[in-house]
């Protein structure tokens, strides 16, 4: 029986656990392993050799120097004395104090001037475009109203016909097409605003049957229930809505 046959059964381990511990210990007290298991077969310690001892070098360190001291700086000069003036009595001016006296306002030169602008603006802006010219920039229809027509201009405005429909055809670009300029149209209802058609050339582009029918609730229109006489009175006023040259 070999001595890893006989540590093994003398330890109850395997032959190979033994042998790889047998092995690191070897290895760890730098002998064989044979050693280690005659060791352990006979119960004695593992033999271990010591490393040989490191020579210490004989060169002794410099000793440190001492830091150098450092510059003493220049004293800082001092500034010389500059002699102080001396000061003299300051004569007080006696009497009353100046007052500054600026120009006098005049506010009711200030309101007339106000006045007179707006007065000038409510000429130019309310007044002006409303005086008939000639040119064709903004003109009077001078439509000149039948009987009739004008008891159909009085029905149009108690129908408040003119709270949808204008009758003042503009020198814009939007309404190229309905007839001529009547921005200063007296014999017309101006209206306040245009949700329908304006109506100011109506009796050039529309019939009297076509008229009665939109204003009973054709073309979405809202109905008005009319009289005979009544209705006649208002289409005869819508057709007479035909200025000169309106086409």
């Amino acid at each position: 029986m070999s001595d890893l046959d006989s540590v093994a059964q003398a330890l109850g381990l395997p032959a190979d656990l033994v042998s790889r511990s047998a092995a690191a210990r070897a290895a760890a007290a730098g002998t064989t392993t044979e050693e280690v298991l005659g060791a352990w077969g006979g119960g004695g310690p593992v033999a271990t050799t010591t490393p040989p001892p490191v020579e210490e070098d004989s060169t002794e360190a410099p000793a440190p120097s001492e830091p150098e001291p450092a510059p003493v700086a220049d004293p800082i000069p001092t500034q010389p004395q500059v002699p102080v003036a001396e000061t003299t009595d300051v004569e007080v001016a006696s009497g009353e104090p100046p007052v500054l006296v600026g120009a006098h306002d005049n506010p009711m030169a200030i309101i007339a001037g106000a006045v007179a602008l707006f007065v000038a603006i409510l000429l130019l802006g309310l007044v002006g475009p409303s005086i008939p010219v000639d040119e064709p920039g903004a003109r009077s229809s001078a439509v000149v109203l039948s009987e009739a027509g004008l008891e159909g201009r009085d029905l149009y405005g108690d129908l408040g016909c003119g709270g949808c429909h204008t009758q003042m055809v503009r020198p814009v670009i939007a309404d190229v097409g309905i007839g001529p300029v009547t921005l200063s149209d007296t014999n017309q209802v101006l209206g306040a605003r245009r949700f329908g058609p304006d109506l100011s050339n109506i009796g050039n582009r529309m019939s009297g049957a076509q008229m009665e029918s939109i204003i009973r609730g054709g073309a979405g229109h809202s109905v008005a229930n009319l009289s005979g006489d009544a209705m006649d009175q208002l289409v005869a006023y819508l057709l007479q809505s035909a200025p000169p040259g309106g086409g």
